[in-house]
């Protein structure tokens, strides 16, 4: 069953390069930055928050150092110091450390293994009288389908509804973007999302006040004209004009770039579905939502093991899958063994759902550049592999 030497080739995890046109660009950019001796927080920065506040049809938007301090920098303009914060336990670390560094108590979530996202009902079983704000993360660029639904549950209980959109750029429900559906948003432009600057953030909202507060708690907390009267505990969490430029690059492509990654995902759907590979599940996205496709991912059913599937891909056909979303729950990280202190434990407290997502998923490659002929070659690979692996 295994594929013949002469076809196969090389396909990366993941693959950032820059065309030549492209270098172009930014490189003008970079050298008008040079030239005019202000490389801190200036025009560039200001050309892409107001870029970024257009793109997802929100009133403000403040760029930030990065996503990580985009979310603690929201939460602590909403004040949960010395409340909970509702995150869910599928998703990355940053996410529950922002709330614990914005001075509130952590509480995990459930997800759902159908969309990836927070579980409405388990919602309503941990959310508490002093929870102040819940973080719903758009894992993998999807918007939950039940998002009506856990903003429903948010406006009854008086409690902030925060978008983590750091995976979910462009990302829509019902034609309503990512960023636009809370109280506030905040992405992330590391390397690997999207839409990139390398490293950066962004904080969406409508809200003037969390605006003006998100513009002081960036630079040092002063909230006034005088530079040295600070009226917060802030920090430096300002963007750099050299990012900015890349930023504002990004946005002249970035419904292209969204768009592409939705046509290769588009492609893997049909591919997979007319293969109908043993122990291969898709991730079925319904169709008010369209996902801007972070990652594109499967999950696997026992026996097939993950880890077992990845190295055969790679030793065998010369295909590198990217990383997963995630290998473990976020509720199961040491620190909060070290740091009980941060995480409110409810009684009863399990996380099935998550526990079955990190455990059973793997990631195909999926990025700009990769063509139509690599994805079917990806398809290919996955099929030789999953026979060879069911055939020892």
């Amino acid at each position: 069953m295994s594929l013949p030497r002469k076809q196969l080739r090389r396909v990366a995890g993941f693959d950032l390069r820059y065309r030549e046109d492209q270098v172009q660009t930014i490189t003008a950019g970079l050298r008008q930055i040079l030239l005019t001796g202000f490389i801190s927080m200036g025009r560039n920065v200001a050309e892409f928050e107001g870029l970024w506040a257009d793109y997802c049809g929100v009133k403000y938007a403040v760029g930030t150092a990065n996503g990580t301090c985009a979310l603690e920098i929201i939460l602590r303009a909403i004040d949960v110091k010395g409340k909970t914060v509702v995150v869910p336990s599928h998703t990355f670390i940053a996410t529950a450390v922002a709330a614990i560094h914005a001075g509130a108590k952590v509480i995990f979530a459930d997800c759902q293994r159908e969309n990836f996202q927070m579980d409405p009902n388990d919602l309503r079983r941990k959310i508490r009288e002093d929870t102040k704000a819940v973080v719903l993360v758009h894992m993998s660029g999807i918007i939950s389908p039940h998002f009506d639904e856990i903003k429903g549950i948010c406006e009854q209980r008086g409690v902030a509804l925060v978008e983590d959109a750091a995976h979910a750029h462009g990302a829509t429900i019902d034609g309503r973007k990512a960023g636009s559906l809370g109280l506030a948003g905040s992405f992330s432009f590391f390397s690997t999302k999207v839409l990139t600057t390398g490293e950066g953030g962004m904080i969406v909202t409508d809200d003037e006040a969390i605006y003006q507060r998100a513009l002081a708690f960036r630079d040092h907390g002063r909230f006034g004209p005088e530079p040295n009267l600070h009226h917060d505990i802030g920090y430096n969490w300002r963007p750099s004009e050299l990012n900015a430029v890349l930023g504002v690059a990004q946005m002249r492509r970035a419904d292209k770039i969204v768009q592409r990654r939705r046509d290769i995902a588009r492609r893997y759907d049909e591919k997979l579905e007319a293969r109908k590979i043993p122990g291969i599940k898709l991730l079925k996205i319904p169709g008010r939502v369209q996902s801007s496709y972070y990652k594109y991912v499967i999950y696997l059913e026992p026996p097939l093991q993950r880890d077992v599937l990845k190295r055969r891909l790679k030793e065998d056909h010369g295909v590198s899958l990217p990383g997963d979303l995630y290998d473990r729950p976020c509720h199961s990280q040491p620190l909060f063994g070290s740091h009980p202190e941060t995480v409110v434990a409810q009684r009863g407290d399990s996380f099935p759902e998550t526990d079955y997502v990190v455990s059973n998923h793997v990631c195909l490659p999926l990025y700009f550049d990769l063509t139509d002929e690599e994805v079917d070659y990806v398809v290919d690979a996955m099929q030789d592999a999953v026979l060879s692996i069911s055939a020892q």
